[in-house]
């Protein structure tokens, strides 16, 4: 199950796994894990899972949010990520740790709720999507709220990857922000997806981690 190691100042808070569906951050009591400090917003970020794939989408932040160093607004993470908000620190990792703590849903705060807009895409996969078309392709793919999740063989075992949304949009021309996005955006990685296995094992071959995430600048060295 996936952790996030805390730190604050270099000194270690809390080790926190991360159960499916959705964990808010930020000051308001209302978020599973609080950081209490004026320049970290009320609702700063959400980390939605859904399986293997955590996302994170910065909530139009005061002050933003880095990861690795860079100011992202939404980014499917990897293992051992550096994730910062303000004077905090975590760590992703995509392992559980025995010692990790399991943080209960807090109540969850009005102004959040009408949050929810601005992140539909990272909704929870359905079988159907608002039109009422299928989602999940005879391939395996399958919509995570954020991209299409499929697996590579390999010696004998699977490796989970993901394409982004992003990368979907520019490259394939998939809609994915529209009603029937999800839709849209399983067909585009079915009808394009020796090209997206061909980018995912590039991302692989470079990187040596799991799961795969294809972003649409890897298709430029594909």
């Amino acid at each position: 199950m996936p952790t996030l190691i805390v730190t604050k100042n270099g000194i270690a808070l809390r080790n926190v796994r991360l159960l499916e569906g959705e964990f808010r951050i930020g000051r308001s009591k209302s978020n599973h894990l609080v950081f209490p400090s004026a320049t970290v917003s009320k609702t700063h970020v959400v980390l939605t899972r859904q399986g293997r794939f955590v996302t994170l989408h910065d909530l139009h932040s005061t002050n933003g949010t880095l990861v690795n160093g860079d100011e992202v607004m939404l980014r499917p993470l990897l293992d051992r990520d550096i994730i910062q908000i303000c004077d905090y620190e975590m760590m992703y990792l995509d392992r559980d740790f025995a010692s990790a703590e399991v943080i209960e849903d807090p109540p969850l705060d009005p102004e959040v709720e009408d949050l929810e807009t601005d992140r539909a895409p990272l909704e929870a996969a359905r079988d159907v999507d608002a039109n009422g078309h299928r989602i999940g392709g005879s391939r395996g793919a399958r919509w995570v709220g954020n991209g299409v999740a499929f697996a590579l063989a390999a010696q004998g075992r699977e490796i989970q990857a993901l394409i982004t949304d992003d990368a979907l949009a520019s490259h394939f021309g998939a809609s994915v922000h529209a009603a029937d996005g999800a839709s849209r955006a399983v067909s585009a990685y079915e009808e394009n997806h020796v090209a997206i296995n061909v980018a995912a094992w590039s991302r692989y071959d470079a990187t040596q981690r799991e799961p795969i995430i294809v972003r649409a600048s890897d298709f430029d060295s594909a």
